[in-house]
């Protein structure tokens, strides 16, 4: 199997011979801004404007070779940090209804919209102005032509990995087309987008032959400077098109083959990051496994219950503090809170919390609600309040109550 991380490097260099100097010297630079946000959020300031800006600088860093761009974003980064008040970069913007005022990339801004979009969903509020900033993908034949045109990666004459891109903007019109709530919301409250039967269907056909014969994944293409196309098997992208489906895809006995087989591998092309593994990618493993769980045979579901046991133990031990903590990765997460969420997600959806048989195993976990409440007083304790530490509250709650 192919290694894309080694592929997508020597693509790079292909592009630009200094290019690993460059990315490391640039990675150096910015680690210390990364490290002062950290700090600013954790006196519970957002810090919204300086987000988006480091949120920018990392892609320019991991998925192309714009120096420039970089250098520019950088110093923009830098700059403010030193104003604290930055409510207003979390507002939509009136001229044209999108959101993440600080990018300058479309697609960020796409992302930005669909987490918007839920919480205004969950509050029943309609957005103050029309969306006219998706124009690029309002009609069915420019969804499939945006589509298209990011499927496919030259790094080596553009210097331009654009799988971040395809996989934002696919993870939220996935959202938009297959999860009801999201769905019926744009249809009642969302002006200057569309989102017709007909929309959702283009979108519903153009997922369906992206997905690989082969592996059963989806994710970027890459052609190289040797003229071949390989088709990756993105563990992200695959996982959001599953998830937002509710499992409804085909191709289910290669999806457990190709998720087994790329367990040892490195993230987005494997379970494993800096060599081990992550609650975040546990998560996206053990949802996969549970959606497609009725749909393989029992040689699949036994090598795959033996993963998530490893996966689980490794949960418990290695990512975990004895007082209930998850360990926080930043050269993973933007946030503590993203930590425990993550680690929370995992282990509610492999049934760890609750006292009925889960999926994948023959006994329920007797020590399972008591961790659960463990994190509850943990995350309590730590003061966690940002979005995804309030999401990780919400499933400990529904998983054994409120502890106190």
């Amino acid at each position: 199997m192919t290694d894309f991380n080694s592929l997508i490097e020597q693509q790079f260099s292909a592009f630009d011979p200094d290019y690993s100097d460059r990315k490391g010297a640039y990675a150096d630079k910015l680690a210390p801004l990364e490290e002062k946000l950290i700090a600013a959020q954790q006196t519970g300031n957002s810090m919204a404007a300086s987000d988006q800006y480091m949120i920018e600088c990392k892609w320019l860093l991991l998925y192309t070779a714009d120096w420039d761009a970089l250098e520019k974003k950088m110093a923009q980064f830098e700059k403010s940090l030193k104003n604290k008040d930055q409510d207003w970069a979390e507002e939509q913007v009136a001229s044209d209804g999108s959101w993440g005022p600080c990018y300058d990339q479309w697609f960020l801004k796409v992302d930005a919209m669909i987490d918007a979009v839920n919480s205004l969903a969950d509050e029943g509020i309609a957005p103050d102005y029309p969306l006219t900033f998706l124009a690029p993908i309002a009609q069915p034949a420019d969804l499939v032509a945006w589509l298209n045109s990011q499927k496919t990666s030259r790094i080596f004459a553009d210097g331009l990995d654009r799988r971040d891109a395809l996989g934002a903007v696919s993870a939220a019109l996935s959202e938009m087309c297959f999860k009801s709530e999201i769905r019926d919301y744009f249809r009642k409250y969302v002006k200057g987008f569309d989102l017709s039967d007909d929309y959702i269907a283009a979108y519903k056909s153009w997922l369906d032959d992206w997905q690989d014969a082969q592996s059963g994944y989806w994710g970027g293409w890459f052609e190289t400077d040797a003229g071949d196309i390989l088709k990756s098997p993105d563990l992200s992208l695959t996982f959001h098109n599953i998830s937002y489906q509710h499992g409804k895809v085909g191709l289910w006995p290669a999806i457990f083959k190709t998720t087994l087989a790329i367990r040892d591998d490195a993230y987005p092309f494997g379970w494993k990051h800096n060599g081990d593994f992550n609650n975040h990618n546990n998560y996206d493993v053990a949802k996969i496994f549970d959606l497609g769980w009725d749909e393989v045979d029992s040689g699949s579901q036994k090598s795959a219950s033996a993963d998530i046991s490893t996966i689980l133990d490794w949960c418990l031990t290695k990512s975990m503090t004895p007082d209930g903590g998850f360990i926080d990765d930043p050269t993973f997460y933007n946030s503590v809170g993203a930590a425990y969420y993550y680690g929370v997600s995992f282990l509610d959806q492999i049934g760890y919390f609750g006292t009925d048989i889960p999926f994948w195993t023959d006994h329920a976990f007797a020590d399972g609600p008591a961790l659960c409440c463990k994190i509850q007083k943990k995350m309590k304790a730590e003061k966690l309040d940002d979005d995804e530490a309030e999401a990780a509250m919400e499933k400990l709650v529904d998983a054994c109550g409120n502890c106190g």
